[in-house]
């Protein structure tokens, strides 16, 4: 019997490993935002800025002094002014310059244009008033005031004489007048013992708006404070314009033997005869300085 050939079979191969490529991962760019560009800072001023001002003047003096100018002097200067009522009853000497000119000069001469403080003001009244005490006849109230570049309002007052401010219709602030007794108010000269550090004071903070009124005692004896009050508000806004309207009432009033004024009360009040029907004004010199603010 043939043997059948035996079939051999091929030694097998082991296989190679398959090397299975690990799956790709995609990178993922991130691309970055382009960055603002800071903004640049600004610089903010937040300082207050100095409240602008409009002011104006008047005077007048009394009939019979009309000739030679009566004893009222203001002056204006920068963001400084004052008023200056000089005393009727004081002696004085012909030929010798009014005790209230030589004030508001000398005052006038030693303020700058900007704002000066109440110590300042009473440090250059003094100055002033030990000048005059040499140099001029008679007495004198005095009342100063300077709108400062912060906007405050600094006013020194030694008399009965007024400042006061305006705001929105109604009196917000006022000066207080100092005096011995009735119909003697402190005043300045050479021999009296009254000294501007003496004098009473005001700090207030102004707003655009404001008006700033201030007068001798022959607007404030004729005038009260609500009939000065209509009269702003009926007023044009300029500044020289209503100090002249205020001195014109003042004097309308005063020759007005029916009108109701603060001074025929006040006279009523202390028995004067002349004035015991509480009506009547009191014919005085009148000044009057107003400062508009914006």
């Amino acid at each position: 019997e043939v043997e059948k050939p035996k079939i051999v079979e091929k030694p097998k191969v082991a296989e190679k490993p398959k090397v299975v490529d690990k799956p790709k991962v995609e990178e993922k760019v991130v691309k970055e935002k382009p960055q603002k560009k800071k903004q640049e800072e600004k610089i903010v001023d937040l300082s207050p800025k100095p409240i602008k001002i409009e002011m104006g003047s008047h005077i007048l003096p009394h009939p019979a002094k009309v000739r030679w100018g009566g004893e009222d002097a203001v002056f204006t200067k920068g963001r400084t002014f004052g008023v200056f009522d000089g005393v009727s009853g004081a002696e004085k000497r012909d030929g010798v310059p009014l005790y209230s000119r030589t004030l508001a000069n000398e005052m006038k001469k030693m303020v700058g244009n900007e704002g000066v403080t109440v110590k300042e003001m009473t440090n250059f009244l003094t100055a002033a008033a030990s000048y005059a005490d040499g140099a001029a006849t008679g007495a004198s109230t005095a009342v100063v005031a300077s709108i400062g570049e912060n906007g405050f309002l600094q006013a020194l007052n030694v008399g009965d004489s007024y400042c006061l401010v305006v705001r929105d219709g109604k009196v917000t602030a006022k000066t207080r007048e100092i005096s011995h007794y009735w119909e003697c108010p402190y005043q300045l000269s050479d021999d009296s013992p009254d000294r501007p550090k003496d004098g009473t004071k005001l700090n207030v903070e102004l707003v655009p708006g404001d008006i700033v009124i201030m007068g001798s005692d022959g607007v404030f004896d004729n005038v009260s404070d609500d009939m000065l009050l209509d009269l702003v508000a009926k007023s044009p806004s300029k500044a020289s314009a209503l100090a002249r309207k205020i001195c014109d009432l003042s004097r309308k009033q005063s020759l007005d033997k029916n009108s109701v004024t603060p001074y025929a009360k006040q006279a009523q009040r202390r028995g004067d005869p002349d004035y015991r029907s509480g009506f009547g004004g009191k014919v005085d010199d009148v000044s009057c300085v107003v400062v508009i603010c914006k």
